[in-house]
This record gives structure tokens, C-alpha cells and sequence, in this order.
């Protein structure tokens, strides 16, 4: 009897670490199968928004690797960001472009884009009239499924998570958004947190059009070009030199031409405006060909100049702008006054023009 008992508690005891051991494999099972699950198919966190998928980035230059097209390479930099508005340019091989983006109500709009602009311009301060077809980059809940219609009525549809997504600057996870144009005829967008859009795939049957990430550069500037005028030291002709400047997110425009012309690159050109004299606003009126410019009144009282050197000053100060903001009108002011000096006068329907003689390049 006490033979049988003991042979009870042993097979008892067999089945216990049997069970205990079939029950550790299956708690092992479910974790497996929960983390194989994960890697499938990953989530967006709930509380991710937008401005973490695409944030507006100050003295950042995006560069970007081209493939299918040569327009596909580009350099991508933030202008001007104010509060929930940003000013993008961005540059390929043929242009310039700059868009007004905009992050509200839960959506990331392109309210405003505008081409062939290769002059530094703040249209956030000049509240510029947005596009009537404002286009839906990115839509709140941002998770797989969300889905919405462009003004041209075809659909963008957030199509993944955590996708992998090779670029020449890394590897990265990213969320995938899908625009489909039409049969076969699809764009894929990638946005990266806290590093924004890393990559966009355009494909149409077998042709593909890529650009990819290659180099983040931060804390740097964009370098813009302006080609300054000055008259030439000794009094003779107009002289001009390319120079290139560093421009900084929500930099001043009037302060990069402020101190261009008050030094001149070289000894041989004279300065156009006293160590006083500010710029108080440039204004481009583009429908009318004008720029308009108003100085501190520093610009005549401490000019010190004969007649012939306040018309080449003149002379250049106009021939700058219009060279750089393409038009062929400048209009001066002094603290909102209409340019007057003891040689020039003019009203306030009136303004500056050019007349390219005897100007040759700085040496």
C-alpha cells in the first residue's frame, strides 16, 4: 500500500513539471508570436502629430539624391518660420521654388507655392493671397488607413508605418504615404520623425523618379548670391562684384543689403551709405515692376557727396535692387518721405531707373 502511494506522488509529480514546462513554452509562444506580430506591423504612437513627422528645421540644409529625371536632385531650406506657418525653398537643377506650408486644425497644408523665385523675400509678413486649391500634405489621426482627396480629386492614403526606407544619408523607419494619379501611376512619400520628408518615389509602370535623402547639414546657411554695384574710387565709372552671402532661417534681407553697402569688397569702390544709415524696409511691388526702399534719413544727411558722386550712389543703390529682384523701378524713401536732396526730388508716383554705362567688373 505504501508502495502504491509512493508511486502516485512521483507520477503526480511528472505531471506537474510536464504541465509547468508545457506552460512556460506556451507563455514563450505568445510572446514570440506578439513580438513577430510587432515587427510586421508597427504602430504610430497615438499621441505622434504632425509637426513630429514633418518639423519646420532653422539653418537646416536638406540635400537631396537624384534619380530618374534631372530635376530630381534638390536642395530643400526652411526661410522664414513663424509660429505654425513655414517658407520652404526649394532648388533643383532648374529652378527655385518657394512654398508657404501651413500646420492647423490637425493638417499640414501647401497653401501658397510660387516658381522661378531666386530672390530672398518673407511672404509670411506679406500675408500673399493663398491658393484656392490648397493641398493636403499630411491629415491627423496620423495612422495606416487615413485617407483623403487632393483638389485634383485623386486620393493620398497613409499606407504604412515604420517602413523601411533606404536613403544614401541612412536607413531609416518611416511613415509611408501614398498619392495614387492613375493607373499604374503612383507617388510614395516618406516623412521621418524629428528629420521630416527623407524621400519620394514616383513611378509610372516600370519608370521610377527617385529623390532621397544624401546630406542633413545643420547649423548652416543657405548661400545666396547678390550682385552689389558701387562707384569706383576714383569717381570715373560704376564697378560691380558677385558676392555671396550667408543667409540664416528668418534672417533680415534689409540688414545682408544694409551691410553690403556699407562695404565694399575692396578699397577701390566707395560705400553707398554712411555706418548710420539703416534700411528700414524693401517692399517688392511685382505686378508693377517696383521696388520700393525706405532708409533711415542718415542717407542723405551724412552722404557727403558732390552731385556727380550722389548720382553714381543713386545710381548703383537702384541698379542692385533691380538686378536682384528682376525688376527695372526703384522707388527711395527716407523714414516714409519721398527721396529729397539738393540735387534729386522726387514725388511719390515717382521712382529710379537704370541706365547700364561705363560698369565693369570689380577687380
Amino acid at each position: 500500500m505504501k508502495k502504491k502511494i509512493y508511486m502516485f506522488f512521483i507520477i503526480l509529480s511528472i505531471l506537474s513539471i510536464v504541465t509547468a514546462c508545457s506552460n512556460v513554452n506556451s507563455k514563450q509562444e505568445i510572446l514570440e508570436e506578439k513580438e513577430d506580430k510587432t515587427k510586421t506591423e508597427p504602430i504610430i504612437e497615438e499621441t505622434s502629430k504632425i509637426y513630429d513627422y514633418f518639423p519646420f528645421l532653422q539653418n537646416t540644409l536638406m540635400m537631396y539624391y537624384g534619380e530618374g529625371n534631372e530635376y530630381a536632385e534638390q536642395k530643400v531650406y526652411f526661410d522664414y518660420i513663424e509660429d505654425n506657418k513655414a517658407q520652404i525653398r526649394i532648388i533643383n537643377a532648374g529652378t527655385e521654388v518657394v512654398q508657404i506650408l501651413e500646420y492647423k486644425d490637425g493638417e499640414l497644408k501647401k497653401v501658397y507655392t510660387e516658381g522661378e523665385f531666386y530672390h530672398i523675400e518673407n511672404l509670411l509678413k506679406e500675408n500673399v493671397k493663398e491658393d484656392e486649391n490648397a493641398e493636403i500634405i499630411l491629415k491627423e489621426p496620423l495612422k495606416v488607413g487615413m485617407s483623403w482627396k487632393l483638389p485634383n480629386g485623386k486620393n493620398r492614403t497613409i499606407t504604412g508605418s515604420g517602413v523601411e526606407i533606404n536613403t544614401p544619408y541612412k536607413k531609416f523607419k518611416a511613415l509611408e504615404v501614398t498619392t495614387e494619379l492613375g493607373d499604374k501611376e503612383k507617388q510614395i512619400d516618406y516623412y521621418v520623425k524629428g528629420i521630416g520628408h527623407v524621400a519620394s518615389i514616383y513611378s509610372s509602370g516600370d519608370f521610377e523618379v527617385k529623390t532621397l535623402l544624401e546630406r542633413l547639414e545643420k547649423n548652416k546657411p543657405l548661400v545666396h548670391g547678390i550682385r552689389f554695384y558701387y562707384p569706383e574710387e576714383k569717381g570715373t565709372k560704376l564697378v560691380y562684384k558677385n558676392i555671396d552671402l550667408q543667409f540664416r532661417t528668418n534672417d533680415s534681407i534689409e540688414s545682408i543689403f544694409e551691410n553690403g553697402f556699407k562695404n565694399p569688397p575692396s578699397s577701390k569702390a566707395i560705400s553707398l551709405i554712411s555706418k548710420n544709415t539703416k534700411i528700414n524696409s524693401i517692399v517688392l511691388d511685382k505686378d508693377n515692376g517696383i521696388v520700393k526702399v525706405d532708409f533711415s534719413k542718415e542717407l542723405i544727411e551724412e552722404m557727403n557727396a558732390g552731385s556727380l558722386l550722389e548720382t553714381q550712389i543713386l545710381d548703383s543703390i537702384v541698379y542692385t535692387f533691380t538686378d536682384y529682384y528682376g525688376v527695372d523701378k526703384v522707388y527711395i524713401s527716407t523714414d516714409g518721405e519721398p527721396y529729397s536732396s539738393g540735387h534729386y526730388e522726387i514725388r511719390e508716383n515717382e521712382y529710379f531707373t537704370r541706365e547700364d554705362e561705363n560698369i565693369e567688373e570689380l577687380q
